[in-house]
């Protein structure tokens, strides 16, 4: 396994141990620290560690491999301006960024944990994507640092938005890792099977109930339960989670004991439950004991720059799963998908591509190959919506950048690449 190598000038060598054990300590890779004289040492550094003013910093950086970041514990706009000039993947302020920053470093370094023997396809799916996607490796921390509490998730976004993989890669995460992973698709949960659905039932509950058979919460117990579309689930079945929620125990249909239950519960919904509970359609205790910790996930047509990357990904996956030599998508292709919405998002995105390479003939995928509602597209990305938004949240937090971009659930490295992006003053100008 590669060595991740920090860079420091002398005075910051202290500084630079201390970031280095933290990642030792965090993700068993070995580190290597390196003074400033002794950069030539090293082919590539993967972070510079520093307390010093960006003025300074310019011949520093010159060490740094493409997708290096700059680790500061008080950086300032001068260093987000200096790091976007230089081609930094991020800035990460030391050390409250620390989960965000151990997970860029590593992938900089392609350094990874060996995978699970027992990993299955749907959880190691969701940290591929995590990785993939650059909207999501703010995301990615965030997923790090709720799996780390065991607490109840809210998982909200628009349909295909890969909340089903978000909710394994908390799972993959957490303490619960080694346990079950049970999905219940609140949708098609008829309100008169609720009960024996979720909690199983005894024999002789009902008229056919010949054997005991087991629900939801007992196949889920001492891991994870995913709550799949929770906006979508009948009142009377809402009233019953929360029971389950608030006294951690259960009856099974036809029993007469209370069963006690240790799972930890992972909501998803594509609608606003705030507003649901205003219609009475939610209950409200409900929604504050789902909504602990709050994961928001964007949109893909929100993050286009991740469309083409995120295809080729897919597309090399559904290569390997058909045993066919690795495609590439042309230069048309690459357009077409970039310029289309996705109002199926992710989903969309990967359902198009199996298409696709159905259709394709050769070991390339052209726009002749894709459906044909995304050859006709000829509106361009979403990215004038995107502009309007931006300055809108930065009108409205008087261009504090810090500010706007936790509004817009950004880093502030992808804040400033979208201010010199849509030509926007860096000063606070428009």
């Amino acid at each position: 396994m590669p060595a991740v190598v920090l860079l420091a000038t002398r005075d910051d060598l202290p500084l630079a141990e201390l970031v280095a054990r933290a990642l030792k300590q965090r993700s068993g890779c070995a580190v290597r620290v390196l003074a400033a004289a002794e950069a030539r040492r090293a082919r590539a550094c993967h972070a510079v560690v520093t307390s010093a003013a960006a003025g300074s910093l310019g011949p520093l950086l010159d060490s740094l491999q493409q997708g290096g970041v700059l680790i500061h514990p008080r950086p300032d706009a001068s260093h987000y301006k200096l790091a976007l000039r230089a081609g930094l993947a991020d800035v990460i302020a030391w050390p409250e960024e620390f989960v965000r920053w151990h997970d860029a470093c590593l992938e900089a370094a392609r350094v990874g944990r060996p995978p699970r023997e027992d990993r299955d396809d749907a959880g190691e799916a969701s940290t591929h994507l995590l990785d993939t996607l650059g909207v999501m490796r703010p995301l990615h921390g965030r997923v790090a640092r709720v799996a780390a509490f065991d607490c109840n998730v809210l998982l909200a976004g628009e349909t295909g938005s890969g909340k089903d993989r978000v909710a394994h890669a908390l799972h993959r995460l957490s303490r619960r890792r080694d346990k079950p992973l049970v999905t219940v698709n609140c949708a098609a949960l008829p309100e008169q099977l609720v009960e024996s659905e979720l909690f199983g039932f005894e024999r002789g509950a009902f008229t056919g109930a010949a054997a005991a058979h087991p629900g939801k919460f007992t196949l889920a117990e001492g891991g994870t339960l995913f709550l799949d579309e929770i906006g979508d689930m009948p009142r009377a079945a809402q009233a019953k989670i929360l029971r389950v929620v608030e006294g951690h125990e259960y009856f099974r249909l036809g029993g007469s004991r209370p069963v006690a239950c240790d799972v930890r519960l992972i909501a998803a919904t594509h609608q606003d439950l705030g507003k649901l509970c205003e219609r009475g359609e939610f209950r409200l205790d409900l929604y504050f004991r789902l909504n602990v910790a709050r994961i928001d996930l964007p949109p893909l047509r929100e993050h286009p720059e991740d469309i083409v990357p995120l295809a080729e990904r897919f597309l090399a996956e559904c290569c390997a799963g058909a045993g066919r030599e690795c495609a590439s998508l042309d230069a048309p292709a690459r357009k077409a998908l970039g310029a289309y919405a996705w109002p199926g998002n992710v989903r969309e995105l990967r359902n198009v591509i199996e298409t696709a390479l159905i259709e394709a003939r050769g070991s390339q995928v052209g726009v002749d190959d894709l459906p044909a509602h995304i050859g006709r597209w000829t509106e361009g990305p979403a990215k004038p919506d995107e502009r309007t938004r931006l300055e809108s949240v930065l009108r409205d937090t008087h261009w504090n950048k810090s500010m706007a971009a936790r509004e817009l659930h950004w880093s502030r490295m992808k804040l400033y690449r979208k201010l010199r992006e849509y030509r926007l003053d860096l000063d606070g100008r428009a």
